[in-house]
């Protein structure tokens, strides 16, 4: 029941499995689809029971770390 994303393209170097835990997940499934860091912390907020300060901090840092490994693209 595991939730992973394996690193493709230049991601593929990590040469590593990412374990997502359930929000991380869920915030995954969110980003399949053209949103912003607002609307994915909207989503979170109206699916789990956490603060606005955390949802937002989470987020940033999910999608921070993405960008990084070259998972997500800049929004232009």
């Amino acid at each position: 029941g595991e939730k992973i994303v394996v690193p493709t393209g230049a991601a593929a170097e990590l040469n590593a499995l990412i374990t997502l835990n359930e929000v991380a997940a869920f915030m995954w499934e969110c980003l399949q689809t053209d949103r912003t860091p607002e609307e994915v912390g909207q989503m979170v907020l109206k699916e789990y029971d956490v603060d606005e300060e955390t949802v937002k901090r989470d987020v940033d840092n999910f999608i921070s770390a993405l960008r990084y490994f070259g998972m997500l693209e800049e929004q232009k």
